[in-house]
């Protein structure tokens, strides 16, 4: 398995390339979102190697920052299967089903669609505070230049 990391993500991928379906995916691919501290996160993530490595998990990504979110990824058929590996993990109760690209499957189960992105921005808040979250965004959106910085 490899391990990519960034200044926002370490993603946890198969060393080869595998069979996905990638017309499925659009339509059926999604993650459990688990958020918890960071060093939960990152032992999570450990434990979750072995699953990656066997093909039983597509993939994951973990947010670097503390508090940290962990998305583990797989087709909607093995949603239930996924998430008993967490359980087994002991992933707890903090974290969500969510489409990857089927917004109106989200949708759906408004509760859940709520409960995802409050947590995702609680997360945000929390690691970087108001001003590094925006400064993340505007990272992210493109623009790396802080509108303080000397020039």
């Amino acid at each position: 398995m490899l391990t990519i990391k960034d200044s926002i993500w370490t993603w946890l991928v198969p060393d080869g390339e595998r069979e996905i379906n990638r017309k499925q995916w659009p339509r059926h691919g999604g993650k459990w979102i688990v958020f918890a501290r960071k060093d939960r996160i990152v032992q999570l993530a450990k434990e979750l190697r072995p699953f990656i490595d066997s093909g039983e998990i597509v993939s994951a990504k973990y947010w670097n920052g503390d508090p940290s979110a962990i998305n583990v990824y797989s087709l909607d058929r093995d949603r239930d299967t996924t998430g008993r590996v967490l359980e087994k993990l002991g992933a707890g109760h903090s974290r969500v089903w969510e489409y990857d690209y089927a917004w109106d499957k989200n949708i759906c189960s408004p509760l859940t669609f709520t409960y995802s992105w409050f947590s995702k921005f609680r997360t945000i808040f929390q690691s970087y505070g108001v001003r590094g979250a925006f400064l993340l965004l505007r990272k992210t959106m493109g623009s790396d230049t802080d509108p303080d910085a000397d020039e």
